[in-house]
């Protein structure tokens, strides 16, 4: 009310001298306290937005890092002084420039996250180590900032999650988009929860849809949630009722009327923290994820480990990944922090690879996959998985075994035993050896395994028919040494084969057409079997 009697004239034509004076001072105390509060309002943007930077520095190696192993920059991080990195969430926060609409919808998300503040300041830490790949993908691409906060809608950024509808990953893809997009997904491997993959993938599905959508981004997000086709019949319905077209005036699936509205109001949140009071976290580019391609296959434990890292947040970061170890047949690459990154590496080049080892195992008489689980030390749904299993197996079928470390000690050893007692009988004929039973085992897998007949076995152990072996038990088996009756071994051509990079016993064994026990028994000095390098020899001999 004083503001507007002292802009009307005439009012101010009737006052006393004394009332003028009184009134002047009145203005006067309210300009400067107007003044105050402006300059306050200022000081405290600015020390926020301060709060958001780092100190000044030379840029981090993390960039050129970051940089040679992603092949993309981080321009966009780097601060208007070309010397300190940003706050990844400030980076953020000043490209968000979509329209957010003041209507019943996107405030009703407001209120829901607003609430839930200590939720969205955990999905933020979360974030952060996959936002620095998706963000460099965004600004590559030209496209908004706000699809950088997909992620929290759909998955929270959990790379495990996966909805009621088969839906997985951060950008929670369907299967079947995810093969229309190009995604491998096998019993080894599943794209949509790898990192890089399923955000190109993701990406790659927006710009389509804006292409679809006439460059309508409400109606392009909207799509990514319900499907082309459901947008499109929306509009169609309201073409025929001759009702507006654009995302607000269409009757779609409820999920789809508050998706929308949950992006707006996020980004609303983000690019005004202070005012809705959301901590966002300090940044360190140091936990970005970037990709170490190993070059074969390698267990998860075992890179945890090269990396100086725990093994459930290295597996979180390589969700793709259905088990404990990379695809046979690829992909080999690990995700991981900078600087976990760089350890590893370190370690690759050190030659500190174990390797990993895959039999094939031709399956006799008698033999289930249960008997073969308990033989090998590996678990009936590994071996069923990593054959596709849908029906029994069969005598005289080939099965591959993703042998553990454990059984292949165990067999090294013994071969090595064998070998000993066969050099320290040289010359004697039938020279025997001794036999632990192990579990399942039966006389047709121990004849195989130590290429003897069945029939010989019971001879030099007066077993029967109806004999039943039991764990533990000590088995004598003969083997030809003297110089008239050569071993099979000594009846075949030998060839000396030298290992390269990436050898495993497993892949040499298969590309010579043996088996992978009889690899160890013909060379006993692989006591240890993950020690194999390249420029070993091994012998081997043709069937």
């Amino acid at each position: 009310m004083l503001l507007v009697e002292l802009s009307c004239p005439s009012t101010y034509y009737w006052l006393s001298f004394n009332q003028k004076i009184k009134l002047i001072t009145m203005k006067i105390k309210v300009f400067l306290f107007a003044t105050v509060l402006l300059a306050g309002c200022q000081s405290t943007t600015t020390t926020t937005k301060t709060s958001h930077h780092v100190s000044k520095q030379s840029l981090s190696p993390a960039f050129d890092y970051f940089a040679r192993n992603s092949r993309t920059n981080l321009n966009w991080l780097i601060d208007e002084d070309g010397q300190s990195e940003k706050n990844l969430w400030l980076a953020v926060s000043d490209e968000l420039n979509m329209q957010i609409p003041e209507n019943n919808r996107v405030r009703e998300q407001k209120e829901f996250y607003f609430n839930k503040k200590n939720y969205l300041q955990t999905v933020t830490v979360r974030a952060e180590p996959y936002m620095y790949w998706i963000i460099s993908q965004i600004k590559e691409r030209k496209l908004p900032m706000e699809l950088a906060l997909l992620p929290i809608v759909e998955s929270s950024f959990d790379p495990n999650a996966t909805s009621s509808a088969a839906a997985a990953g951060l950008w929670q893809i369907i299967p079947t988009t995810g093969s229309n997009a190009g995604l491998r997904q096998d019993q080894w491997y599943d794209g949509r929860r790898d990192v890089t993959e399923s955000t190109t993938a993701a990406l790659d599905i927006l710009e389509r849809l804006y292409g679809m959508f006439g460059g309508d981004w409400l109606l392009t997000i909207a799509a990514y949630n319900c499907g082309e086709g459901c947008i499109q019949r929306a509009i169609d319905n309201n073409i025929a009722k001759g009702r507006p077209i654009d995302y607000w005036s269409l009757d779609l699936p409820t999920e789809t009327m508050q998706y929308v509205p949950k992006l707006l109001a996020l980004s609303d949140m983000v690019k005004n923290s202070n005012r809705y009071g959301l901590y966002l976290p300090n940044s360190n580019l140091n936990h970005a994820l970037t990709r170490i391609e190993v070059g074969q296959q390698i267990e998860l434990t075992q890179a945890a480990k090269m990396a100086d890292i725990p093994l459930q947040k290295l597996k979180t970061y390589n969700a793709g990944y259905k088990y404990n170890v990379t695809a046979p047949n690829g992909p080999h690459t690990i995700t991981l922090p900078i600087n976990n990154a760089k350890k590893l590496e370190a370690s690759l080049n050190r030659g500190e690879t174990n390797l990993v080892n895959w039999g094939q195992h031709r399956v006799v008489q008698g033999e289930t996959v249960e008997i073969l689980a308990r033989r090998y030390g590996i678990s009936v749904q590994s071996i069923q998985q990593a054959n596709a299993m849908t029906a029994p197996i069969v005598a005289g079928q080939t099965i591959t075994l993703p042998l553990s470390s454990e059984y292949l000690a165990q067999l090294s050893t013994q071969q090595t035993q064998m070998a000993q007692a066969g050099n320290s009988s040289s010359g004697v004929k039938n020279t025997a050896t001794k036999y632990t039973v192990r579990a399942s085992d039966t006389l047709a897998s121990i004849a195989k395994r130590n290429n003897v007949k069945v029939s010989d076995i019971q001879k030099w152990n007066t077993l029967t028919k109806n004999s039943k072996l039991k764990v533990g038990q000590t088995l004598q088996i003969a083997s030809n040494t003297s110089a008239g009756n050569k071993s099979s071994k000594n009846s075949k051509s030998s060839i000396t084969y030298r290992v390269r990079k990436g050898d495993t016993i497993a892949n040499i064994a298969k590309r010579h057409n043996v088996d992978i026990s009889d690899v160890l028994k013909w060379n006993a000095k692989l006591a240890k079997l993950h020690s194999l390098k390249p420029g070993d020899t091994l012998t081997l001999y043709k069937r």
